[in-house]
């Protein structure tokens, strides 16, 4: 029904079961029950063991306790997606034992850079950073000589896990985004889908200008099109449909009215322990609550996310 009325939320493992979560939250809200959580982020860390070039994300020792943790598996985890991320959660000493424990009974999903090989069998999804298949630039990038032990872990783990990657774009490495793909359909048989994300921020190395952006929609979104599989390519079409989306500024002006209802069946934990309702606020050092909206909002946001809210709107009007 969900997905005949909006193509963007067709069903899809990468996107956390949006139909279900949309038509229970609608549902929830209609007559008055109490709307299920299905997602919980849990930003482990600060700490990390890489030093991108276009990171913003704030550094310190912050870390969430391994009790803490526990508290809200033993919360949520029999009725939600837990998603693990920081920071580099591979450096809490106690999580990989923990997830080896417990991962048979709960949805524990990861984000890693992967130099530290994840307990794939006991992760039922797992997402890796990857942003080049050139050793050289990867290894400057990331400041640390990473590459090569990086591609052989996510060979470990295919096997073992859905996993797929995602390519930070920017302005210094979109033109070698079709060789990338060509690389990891060469090398990554079985991988679930690379979901291409847009540099949010303003150094000038790797901010877009209107130029590359003709560019890239011209010359490199074509070959795009044409050699990702399935999952990839529908990924691609629900977050980069329109130039401006890859450049600064307001993309979603009504953003900063309307309730967040996504937020509403997530919540997200901070490595103080603290709970907020948005994963992309909190990356911005933005503490809500579920359904708040903030200024943010307008331009943090992305296409398939606002599809969700729309249409609990639409079948609550």
């Amino acid at each position: 029904m969900w997905g005949k009325r909006n193509k963007s939320m067709r069903p899809s493992k990468y996107w956390d079961d949006f139909n279900r979560r949309a038509k229970e939250t609608a549902e929830c809200l209609r007559t008055g029950q109490e709307i299920p959580v299905r997602r919980v982020s849990v930003f482990i860390t600060e700490r990390c063991n890489m030093s991108c070039s276009y990171c913003n994300h704030p550094k310190s020792q912050a870390e969430l306790s391994e009790s803490a943790f526990d508290s809200i598996v033993t919360r949520y985890g029999s009725q939600a997606i837990i998603h693990i991320t920081g920071g580099e959660p591979s450096l809490v000493p106690w999580l990989y034992p923990y997830l080896k424990e417990h991962g048979a009974d709960n949805r524990f999903h990861l984000n890693t850079n992967m130099f530290i090989l994840p307990p794939a069998k006991h992760v039922k999804r797992l997402k890796v950073s990857l942003d080049s298949c050139n050793a050289e630039y990867w290894n400057r990038l990331v400041g640390k000589n990473s590459f090569q032990t990086v591609v052989e872990n996510i060979k470990k783990c295919l096997p073992d896990t859905v996993l797929s990657i995602t390519y930070t774009m920017t302005r210094e490495n979109y033109l070698q985004i079709p060789e990338f793909i060509n690389f990891a359909n060469s090398e990554f048989p079985g991988l679930y889908a690379i979901f291409f994300s847009v540099y949010k921020g303003f150094n000038k190395r790797f901010v877009f200008s209107d130029e590359d952006v003709s560019i890239f929609f011209n010359n490199i979104k074509p070959i795009m099109d044409a050699t990702l599989n399935p999952e990839s390519k529908a990924l691609l079409g629900e977050t980069i449909t329109e130039k401006f989306r890859m450049l600064q500024g307001v993309r979603f002006p009504e953003n900063s009215t309307k309730p967040c209802y996504l937020s509403l069946s997530e919540r997200v934990f901070t490595p103080d322990g603290k709970m907020s309702g948005c994963s992309h606020l909190v990356r911005d050092g933005v503490a809500n609550q579920p359904g708040v909206k903030h200024e943010k909002c307008k331009y943090g946001c992305n296409r398939r996310l606002v599809a969700f809210n729309e249409c609990v709107e639409k079948e609550i009007a």
